[in-house]
């Protein structure tokens, strides 16, 4: 049995330049260095690595929130990194990322049913009540009260604001979801619910 790749990164590099200690010298840093890896889909594989090790910039270069300095990356056996604007705003709603903080995701003004609604829009995938409505039931499906839906996020604790960043990243159905760290600013209780979720949701599909 043949398995699907979906993922496909070969030699992916990225580097920052940053102010050296002498005026006018600045040093690279090397986040990314030359990763090679293939993600066949319906998998799941975790990168691990310490506090800095580029584990967030691998993953912002795959979904080229960070456009990445040499490599290839293929997803669905398209080239990322050659798409143009139009392509790549298509490509995306393929593939989606959790936050490890989830304020990064919200609009502060936006109420969270708004929010998640958002993308839904965005991609075509549904409008007015309808997208009002399937909002709801993706509250329900990471284990929010839909009543939360009026709400802002400065009014929902961490774990829900995380379960909201899930929600949204989920809403336009993703074959490819990037967890960015999605339970390290979490307590450990609050961490095993949001893991328990992201399982539980990963085999309902």
């Amino acid at each position: 049995m043949t398995t699907e790749r979906l993922v496909e990164i070969d030699a992916l590099t990225k580097r920052f330049s940053l102010p050296g200690p002498l005026l006018g010298r600045r040093r690279a840093i090397v986040a990314v260095d030359a990763v090679t890896l293939t993600i066949a889909r319906g998998e799941t594989l975790g990168v691990v690595g310490e506090s800095g090790s580029g584990k967030t910039t691998l993953g912002h270069c795959v979904l080229r929130l960070t456009q990445p300095d040499a490599g290839r990356v293929r997803f669905a056996g398209v080239e990322i990194l050659a798409l143009r604007a139009e392509g790549l705003r298509r490509m995306r709603r393929r593939m989606q990322i959790v936050f490890q903080d989830a304020t990064q995701s919200l609009n502060p003004r936006l109420g969270i049913g708004a929010a998640i609604q958002e993308p839904l829009e965005v991609h075509g995938r549904a409008r007015g009540s309808s997208a009002r409505a399937r909002a709801e039931e993706l509250l329900a499906e990471v284990g929010l009260d839909r009543t939360l839906s009026d709400h802002y996020p400065h009014q929902l604790s961490g774990g829900q604001r995380q379960r909201v960043g899930i929600a949204r990243a989920l809403s336009v159905e993703p074959e490819f979801l990037v967890l960015d760290e999605p339970i390290s600013n979490l307590d450990v209780s609050v961490g095993a619910q949001v893991l328990n979720l992201l399982a539980d949701l990963q085999a309902r599909r």
